[in-house]
């Protein structure tokens, strides 16, 4: 089965969007709730996600998760269902991004999930912009010292 064949719930948008605003709440520069490390270690586990599964609402979520619950991460986990519950309160409609409403005929199911898959791939390129961003370089190995 390939990520386009796993559709995006509500549940996998809400997991996205929480971890987005838990990485936005923090800045890892200042007295954010992530410290430095846990910053790096969050960016290079997004940064290893494959290529085709970057922008697919669904498998991030699973992604997501699944690091947050990785031991050690469970204070990780426990924010994220805080900023989870928040959010899935506030209901779908107040998160996904206004386009304007032609007529009624727009608020079939079809317009509504695609605007619900497009919010969650603009979160999913947040997310890998921001790993990029904050990712330790890999380092070089045997660098060699030049000789004078």
């Amino acid at each position: 089965m390939s990520s386009k064949d796993i559709e995006m719930n509500n549940s996998d948008f809400f997991i996205c969007a929480a971890f987005r605003q838990m990485l936005l709440d923090s800045d890892p520069e200042t007295e954010g709730k992530l410290d430095r490390a846990t910053a790096v270690s969050i960016a290079n586990y997004l940064a290893q996600i494959p290529p085709e599964e970057q922008l697919e609402p669904a498998v991030m979520a699973n992604h997501i998760t699944e690091f947050c619950q990785q031991p050690g991460n469970e204070r990780l986990y426990e924010w994220l269902g805080e900023i989870y519950d928040r959010l899935d309160e506030d209901g779908i409609d107040k998160l996904v991004k206004k386009t304007g409403d032609p007529d009624e005929t727009a608020d079939g199911p079809p317009q509504a999930e695609r605007m619900l898959y497009n919010e969650g791939r603009d979160i999913c390129d947040f997310l890998q912009k921001w790993a990029n961003k904050n990712q330790k370089p890999p380092e070089k190995e045997n660098e060699q010292q030049p000789k004078s």
